[in-house]
């Protein structure tokens, strides 16, 4: 990585201002992301793009009777932070409408939690929660349906885990659903058993619809005020675009709704969900044509439609995920008999991304295991081995642990065709690392988020936090980058090693400069003449303090197309 601090004297401007800049940002230091990631003192704004960068000195000439200055006082300020795949308008309903179990230590704190909410929820309705994870409960087990009967006899409940890959149901819920000791399970899915063959009420991948199919769906309004609510929180995090994976009809309508009302100050794009059959795929596409042609007429939009999101394996935590060999157990056990299985049918699969590929429809893979990541770069490449259309940026989410054979189909995929890039999530290691740690034991821990891997094979990856599976705010995942700790440290301080490790200024990249593109803002993600003035301010600078500062930085400031949307006060 080359860090280049321009001279004081140099000034990089837009061919001469026609009028004084709308705002100038002076006596700072200004982090461009730029391909020399330079840093400047001063920047100036006019019409919501950045007119020029530089000296204070040559900056404070662009000011007029009307600009606005502001003062950095030699803070930082960096383009906005951007999540690349992060589950904003579900994460923003959990927020508002349900119980949020992140701080849930034990089964009995879960228990508490519903036995509150049971108390001033009417007989009869839902009782949701979001957020538990057992890798942070001492025993380390599932709650049973059994202990929420305890506190909720009469009301249903369904408790989904951080990952959204499994959750636990009482047992009224599950006697609404039809679930029974007989009850066939899901393909695709796992039905957790008692001894004596009864449901225990944890349901994992498809198991968990038997359940949630039941569960009375929000409203348009319900989800645009979650929207609202998300789009205020990732500001108050100097954040300014994101990628929400898996909507549906009613989701975009929310999204749409907003744009049109011109109340959607962020970048951000959407997959649609494609489901598990050419059948629902077929479905998602005419969904994905429709929904490009309503956002387009809407002028100076920040809302796109990226494509279509397919799912090709589960969870990592579950664990589900498809992988060549079995899954570990407390570390060093061996969980015979289960390396996972796929989410689709492999061969269905490859129709599927054929089909999105030849309408030129852009695709998010989820796959978390190694054989399933192999399954998709082999997908992609030979599906535009036969339509090589170019710049799709075809994705693959999570990327856990890629074998090196898809490592370089990843390389040769960005090179050839402007696709194959991971989309990942630094904070995995850290707000799941510790049951992450012990199902992928002491070899396969090492290879996770393999980021040094990347930079020395010339692959560009893009940062998220997959949230609600962990927290969004992207400064946490620009520490976890270097970091690789684990919230609980049950496997020692370094289960995942720093072999893979990357420096603050790749970390920032990835969150910054190479996710812009993957959430279609090109305009956006470095400090630059020309692009849009999408700008975080920090109360300290990422490139000079100690990694574990960088954890707890707070946003000052944040400004989407050169606007004041967020203002921390002291």
């Amino acid at each position: 990585m080359i860090r280049h601090l321009m001279a004081a004297t140099a000034l990089i401007a837009a061919p001469a201002l026609a009028a004084p800049a709308d705002t100038v940002l002076l006596h700072g230091r200004i982090i461009t992301a730029d391909a020399k990631d330079s840093v400047v003192q001063a920047l100036a704004i006019s019409g919501g793009k950045i007119a020029a960068l530089g000296s204070d000195a040559d900056i404070t000439k662009l000011v007029g009777p009307n600009t606005r200055v502001i003062d950095l006082k030699g803070r930082a300020a960096t383009p906005g932070l951007i999540d690349t795949h992060a589950h904003i308008l579900s994460t923003g309903l959990g927020e508002l409408n349900q119980i949020v179990l992140g701080a849930a230590r034990s089964v009995e704190d879960m228990v508490a939690a519903v036995k509150a909410r049971v108390a001033t929820t009417p007989k009869g309705q839902w009782v949701l929660g979001v957020g538990w994870d057992e890798g942070k409960f001492a025993d380390g087990r599932y709650p049973t349906a059994a202990e929420l009967d305890a506190v909720s006899p009469d009301n249903p409940v369904w408790l989904e885990n951080t990952t959204g890959h499994y959750g636990v149901a009482n047992g009224l819920a599950l006697k609404m659903a039809g679930v029974t000791s007989t009850t066939a399970t899901p393909t695709a899915g796992t039905i957790e058993k008692l001894p004596d063959g009864r449901p225990a009420g944890v349901m994992k991948e498809t198991a968990q619809e038997l359940i949630t199919r039941l569960i009375p769906e929000p409203t348009v309004e319900q989800r645009q005020a979650a929207l609202s609510h998300m789009i205020r929180r990732l500001h108050e995090e100097g954040m300014t675009g994101f990628k929400d994976p898996s909507i549906g009809r009613e989701d975009w309508q929310a999204y749409l709704g907003l744009a049109k009302a011109g109340n959607f100050p962020i970048n951000a794009c959407v997959l649609f969900s494609g489901g598990r059959s050419m059948a629902t795929a077929t479905k998602a596409l005419a969904e994905i044509r429709q929904a490009k042609t309503e956002i387009a007429p809407v002028a100076g939009s920040s809302l796109s439609v990226c494509g279509v999101k397919l799912f090709m394996d589960g969870s990592g935590a579950a664990p589900t995920a498809w992988m060549y060999e079995d899954w570990n157990h407390h570390r060093t056990e061996i969980a015979k008999g289960n390396s996972g299985y796929p989410q689709i049918d492999p061969a269905e699969y490859r129709q599927m991304i054929a089909m999105f590929i030849n309408a030129d429809i852009g695709i998010g893979t989820h796959a978390i295991g190694d054989k399933a990541i192999d399954w998709v770069v082999d997908g992609y490449a030979d599906a535009l081995k036969t339509h090589p259309v170019k710049d799709l940026r075809l994705s693959i989410i999570h990327t856990n642990t890629p074998t090196d054979h898809a490592i370089a189909t990843m390389k040769a995929l960005q090179r050839d065709y402007g696709s194959g890039y991971p989309e990942t999530q630094a904070t995995f290691t850290w707000w799941i690392g510790d049951i992450y740690a012990a199902n992928l034991g002491p070899a396969r821990s090492q290879r996770l988020n393999p980021y040094a891997t990347y930079v020395k094979n010339g692959i560009l990856w893009g940062g998220g936090s997959d949230t609600g599976v962990t927290p969004f705010p992207a400064r946490l995942g620009l520490w976890s980058s270097t970091a690789r700790e684990t919230s609980g440290k049950v496997w020692g301080d370094a289960p995942f090693g720093t072999a893979e490790s990357v420096d603050i200024h790749m970390a920032l990249k990835s969150y910054t400069n190479w996710a812009a593109p993957l959430i279609r803002a090109d305009n956006s993600g470095t400090l630059a003449v020309g692009k849009a003035a999408d700008i975080a301010v920090w109360d300290r600078d990422p490139y000079s303090v100690p990694t574990a500062a960088i954890k707890d930085m707070k946003a000052d400031m944040t400004l989407f197309r050169g606007k004041l949307l967020f203002e921390r006060k002291p």
